[in-house]
């Protein structure tokens, strides 16, 4: 086989089913790419510009289908030789390399692909919503694009002892779908060779096409990604791997427009929410007849280009006797591409609030309110009157069997969180482009993405704002939007380097026993101080969970172990001293260490569960760390946690301690966990095996979790909150302290408490009030303190002496009494714009020379330096002269700086 982006012809998909039903290869006369299809005719591929769409208006399906109607359809269809799965999250939390699911394959890759875990199901069919940015820019703009959209699957993942169906099968699925389903004339169908890849593997696909719409890809994945691989697809090298997968998708959005032949996509999928914002709109309407042409002419302008795209469609006017104006055409076309927008960006709003995206500047957070800055721009073009909730409202009533994690709690929460932001982002803008502008006279595409991406200024406003103050015109990218989102959608994988250890199997004992504190091994490694034993008690650090340290008995003596950690399957031991192999240790676990460790990672999961109850399921852990005298857990919530919230949290956690609630550890099957537990799971991070360890605090928490944990709740003894902050937008942090450690913090506090009592000579419940008396005269110090600065400022500027330095005007000021004073008296210059300004330094060893109306010049500062014996340090606007000669300057005053000269 000899997969290539090139034009090629291997045989390897000259398939038998092709014969049955008298399709021939051929070779498209316009592209020069393969193709199978049945009708004698045809000499193009069917793939646009190739062809171009002639289903509008004139559907090759046997009745219009809604979404809901073509979604059962297909299910129905393989439901009697697939698994129907469930649709997976948007947010593909079990993978930590993409940010929103693209495509179904995302649910299975890399953990099933990889052969690591058995499939969900196999042969399975599912219809999986999916989200894809990088288009956004063409949105409303082609006709048939979407952030948003469901792609229907049919999948089967052969490997050794277990074929399923390949690519005969495959294509006889799609035909007969589309042929005895949907009743389509087999004619009217095209399958295109193309290679596809993504995610690392690769592998021949067919393109479907009917009447110039794409309405499937068929994957037949057998490739994997290798540097020496001898299969090349768009210029990576690809090998054979281990298993062979069909991997199809069919567009459901693109099913149900084929069956209803709307002039655009939208109208077919969302045609309610886009009769509501077109009736807001007053009289302006959409014409169907002008839209199915430009629809048409957008597919045949590849890449997409708008002005060709109205030259096209005014020719196919013209020529159709349909007289209008080209003004009357962009018009219409801006208000459609507005109303599209709203309609489409609206409905993938819906989808994102039902996975709990917090609209934030980053990750995920950061397109979610990329969304609503696009839909509310689209509000503002049309001058209409509508929420964006309503709108999205309105989209779940038709998905909410889809998304039964919607709240509309939330949903409300997060946009008048985001909508609050942006109004006051509006009211600081001008400020902020004109900054940016002046730096360089000009603003770049990567210009306004960072104005974009940093502070959320939208570049319309951008560009009105430096039309509007600088008289010059910026131009926008088209591109821009999919500009933005390159920089938030690839998630660089973590690459760190592995050390040279061999690839040696440790049983982990930690896991058999965690209370276990000795323990027998053998050496199997040893090197530079580092030792792999064949079975460890020593928990090795991950998870967020700190290594735990001891020592191993060799030869009668203690080696201390300073650090623990994993590579691969092997647990390495750094040790002080050097333990030869084959050698036979006893190990002992420092257990004060580990058991406040344990409590820590177990108060973590309880603390997890609270939040969640308590503020939403919007709660999501985002990052971890256990320590032995405090621990912190990041997560996802609008805001900083109150005083209330904080103290309510707390009488939760200690109501499930008191109840000594259990806490298992059980190793489950990944599909079988998932179906139990959910995607919940992986608020810890992704599991790496072929189980799932599920650690569970009865009725409170469940999540996959490494770590070493106690029996039960009632170990744990208290939890308290130290400190709640905001480490990022959307994301809040929370330290706490549990067990031994909650003792020795409320310990700390109480002798804290008591010395306070005796400093201040009260009683505790009297502290509090000795402490904002205190405070309070501290303030009217500091008051009258600023009232005698201020005054001696004001003082000293009112007797300043005016003369000429070398023919330049300045005036002379009297030493300030000390270093505040003089502060702020160099504050009062700046402010006041008091000109050139001589001012001694109290001490007498320094002289300032500033200036409150520009840089000082150099011949005063000359001046005074030559004649004061001082050498100058800075420009600008304030220069010290230092280690001047006090007699020096008293002359200086006396003869050069006498107020008569002036």
């Amino acid at each position: 086989m000899s997969v290539n982006s090139e034009e090629s012809s291997t045989g390897e998909l000259d398939l038998e089913f092709f014969k049955s039903i008298n399709f021939t290869k051929r070779k498209c006369v316009r592209c020069g790419k393969y193709y199978w299809s049945s009708d004698p005719l045809r000499n193009t591929c069917g793939d646009p510009p190739c062809d171009t769409y002639s289903f509008i208006g004139n559907s090759p399906v046997w009745k219009p289908f809604s979404l809901a109607e073509m979604r059962e359809n297909f299910l129905s269809f393989f439901g009697p030789s697939h698994k129907i799965i469930d649709p997976y999250p948007v947010v593909p939390r079990w993978r930590d390399d993409v940010l929103l699911v693209n495509a179904s394959i995302y649910d299975f890759q890399p953990h099933v692909t990889s052969g690591r875990v058995k499939p969900p199901g196999n042969p399975l069919a599912m219809s999986q919503p999916s989200v894809r940015m990088n288009d956004t820019d063409l949105i409303g703009e082609t006709g048939r694009h979407l952030t948003c959209f469901e792609m229907l699957c049919h999948d089967a993942f052969n490997y050794a002892g277990n074929f399923v169906y390949w690519k005969e099968e495959t294509v006889a699925y799609c035909y007969r779908f589309l042929t005895e389903s949907l009743k389509v004339e087999g004619s009217l169908i095209t399958f295109k060779e193309k290679p596809w890849s993504g995610g690392g593997n690769g592998g021949n696909a067919f393109e479907v096409f009917v009447r110039g719409l794409e309405v499937a890809t068929l994957v037949f994945m057998d490739l994997k990604e290798d540097p020496s691989g001898q299969f090349i697809i768009d210029g990576k090298k690809y090998s054979r791997m281990d298993m062979m997968i069909v991997d199809t998708g069919y567009g459901l959005e693109r099913l149900t427009w084929l069956s209803q032949g709307t002039p655009t996509v939208y109208q077919a999928v969302m045609p309610e929410v886009v009769d509501t914002i077109v009736s807001r709109s007053g009289s302006r309407s959409l014409d169907d007849n002008i839209l199915g042409i430009m629809s048409t002419m957008a597919v045949e302008s590849e890449p997409f280009n708008r002005k060709q795209m109205i030259d096209r469609s005014m020719e196919r006017l013209t020529g159709s006797g349909i007289k209008i104006e080209r003004s009357n055409v962009e018009e219409m076309f801006e208000f459609a591409r507005s109303v599209f927008v709203l309609a489409d960006h609206t409905k993938t709003l819906m989808v994102l609030f039902s996975d709990h995206v917090i609209p934030s500047n980053v990750k995920v957070g950061y397109l979610a309110r990329l969304l609503i800055r696009r839909a509310k721009r689209a509000i503002a073009d049309m001058g209409i009157h509508i929420s964006l909730i309503e709108l999205i409202l309105q989209h779940w009533r038709q998905f909410s069997e889809i998304f039964p994690g919607f709240s509309e709690k939330f949903a409300r929460e997060a946009l008048r969180i985001d909508e609050a932001k942006f109004e006051d982002l509006e009211k600081r803008s001008r400020q902020i482009v004109l900054k940016a502008y002046d730096r360089s006279r000009t603003l770049t595409a990567e210009d306004l993405v960072t104005l974009y991406d940093s502070f959320g200024v939208i570049p319309e406003e951008a560009a009105s704002i430096i039309r509007a103050e600088r008289g010059t015109e910026i131009e926008i990218p088209d591109d821009f939007n999919a500009m933005v989102v390159a920089r938030h959608e690839n998630v660089p994988r973590k690459e760190e380097a592995r050390p040279d250890f061999p690839d040696l199997f440790t049983r982990p004992l930690y896991y058999d026993d965690p209370t276990m504190t000795q323990f027998n091994a053998i050496v199997l490694f040893s090197r530079d101080r580092h030792i792999i034993t064949n079975q460890t008690a020593f928990y090795p650090e991950g998870g967020g969970q700190p290594y735990d340290t001891g020592y191993f008995i060799y030869h009668g003596k203690q080696v201390p172990v300073s650090e623990v950690h994993k590579y691969g399957r092997a647990v390495v031991h750094k040790v002080e001293s050097e333990i030869p192999e084959r050698s036979r240790v006893i190990g002992h676990i420092n257990w004060e260490r580990r058991h406040r460790l344990m409590v820590h990672h177990s108060a973590t999961h309880l603390l997890l569960g609270v939040l969640r109850e308590y503020l939403g399921n919007h709660v999501w852990q985002t990052g971890v760390q256990k320590g032995l005298d405090h621990s912190r857990i990041d997560i996802t919530h609008f805001r900083r946690l109150n005083d209330e919230e904080v103290r309510e949290v707390e009488r939760r956690c200690l109501k499930y301690i008191t109840e000594n609630r259990a806490i298992t550890v059980r190793n489950i099957e990944w599909n079988r966990a998932i179906e139990k537990y959910g995607f919940r799971l992986f608020e810890g991070g992704v599991p790496e095996g072929r189980d799932i360890r599920v650690v569970e605090i009865e009725g409170v928490d469940a999540e996959g979790c490494g770590g070493t944990h106690v029996r039960s709740t009632g170990e744990l003894g208290f939890l308290k909150i130290l400190n709640v902050e905001t480490l990022q937008e959307g994301i809040q942090r929370i330290t706490f302290a549990a067990g031994i450690a909650a003792l020795d913090h409320v310990q700390s506090m109480s002798t804290t408490q008591k010395s306070l009592e005796s400093l201040l000579s009260v009683k505790g419940e009297e502290v509090e009030e000795a402490v904002k008396r205190m405070w309070n005269e501290n303030l009217e110090l500091k008051k009258d303190r600023e009232r005698r600065i201020k005054h001696e400022v004001d003082t000293i500027i009112a007797e300043g002496r005016k003369i000429n330095v070398a023919s330049i005007p300045a005036t002379l000021f009297n030493p300030p009494s000390d270093a505040e004073t003089l502060k702020s008296l160099i504050s009062a210059v700046f402010s006041r714009k008091l000109g050139h300004v001589i001012i001694p330094f109290p001490e007498g060893s320094e002289i300032r020379v500033i200036s409150g109306t520009g840089n000082v010049p150099q011949e005063l500062v000359d001046k005074i330096s030559s004649a004061a014996g001082g050498k100058p340090e800075g420009r600008g606007r304030h220069v010290i002269i230092a280690g001047i000669n006090r007699d020096k300057y008293e002359t200086l005053i006396r003869e050069v700086f006498d107020a008569s000269r002036t």
